[in-house]
């Protein structure tokens, strides 16, 4: 049996992992289509090992990510942006606007710094989940591309954010002009702040129910001067965590940052819900945190 462990959700060992799906939008995606997420992985040994991750899949081309030395008994989350990337699935591909196909996530284990004593491996098979959302079977229960205002949006403090944050319409990173949604918010001295973008909806009775997110994040001031970078975005239901993407616990650049990211989750049908986007930084001093939103959907069929 594998000392080692790959998961990509909160459950902890020995509880058995869930089935894991990526979902994916292929609409003004650009071709090729890169694929990033967060794994968490773990050294069940009882010697420290060197951890390497890579993968493979019909179409896909992986990188081969070193993660470093992980101490016995522990684990560790890793954020990989574009990590594998596939030419863009056309609309023919998505029949009745949704195709399913599978990757493997490859996890291996060694003894030394070089990489060349193999000692565990470890494989997780992924579905990645596509739609086409503008395809005629979908129908858009919310579009809100921010034309008008904020559209219903707020934002809240979660932990330790210094000052009142505030969401305001935007223009300096839109998807669909004129206007993006903006959240600012600030990390109290040296400490990990947390706020959320939200809103409630009502989703309609039907059996798939998609939310699509373009989501974009940036520091205000300082960059690596002041660690004022982001540490994790999540996407909640009523406090349920459907995305995790980052570290809270890392330091520096846990998220891609300065780039629009599409984030698609499934959601229950005929349901009142909060729909959260939490966002964790921390700084050495008092520093902005900017989160924009654009073009965020609600599909049901």
């Amino acid at each position: 049996m594998s000392k080692i462990e790959l998961r990509l959700s909160d459950v902890e060992p020995p509880l058995p992992e869930p089935k894991r799906t990526i979902y994916r939008d292929i609409v003004n995606l650009p071709d090729p289509v890169k694929l990033g997420l967060t794994i968490r992985y773990f050294n069940h040994d009882d010697v420290g090992l060197y951890f390497q991750i890579t993968g493979s899949g019909t179409g896909y081309t992986f990188g081969t990510v070193n993660l470093g030395l992980l101490a016995s008994g522990a684990d560790a989350y890793q954020n990989l942006d574009e990590f594998a990337s596939r030419a863009k699935p056309s609309v023919g591909d998505l029949p009745n606007g949704e195709k399913e196909e599978n990757i493997t996530l490859t996890l291996k284990a060694y003894t030394d710094s070089g990489y060349s004593n193999l000692k565990w491996t470890y494989e997780r098979i992924v579905t990645v989940h596509w739609i086409n959302s503008a395809d005629a079977a979908f129908t858009v229960d919310v579009l809100n591309d921010f034309s008008d205002g904020v559209q219903g949006w707020a934002i809240k403090s979660i932990s330790n954010v210094y000052g009142t944050p505030s969401v305001a319409v935007a223009t300096d990173y839109v998807l669909s002009t004129p206007y993006s949604l903006k959240a600012t918010w600030a990390n109290q001295y040296n400490m990990q702040g947390a706020a959320a973008i939200y809103k409630s909806f009502t989703t309609p009775n039907k059996d798939t129910i998609f939310a699509v997110a373009d989501v974009r994040v940036y520091p205000y001031l300082g960059g690596a001067t002041y660690g004022d970078h982001f540490q994790s975005i999540q996407i909640t239901k009523d406090g349920d965590v459907l995305v995790y993407l980052g570290n809270v616990a890392g330091s520096g650049v846990q998220v891609p940052e300065a780039k629009w990211m599409r984030i698609v989750v499934p959601l229950p049908k005929n349901t009142t819900l909060e729909f959260r986007i939490v966002t964790y930084g921390k700084c050495s001093d008092i520093c902005n945190k900017n989160v924009w939103l654009d073009d965020f959907k609600i599909l049901s069929k």
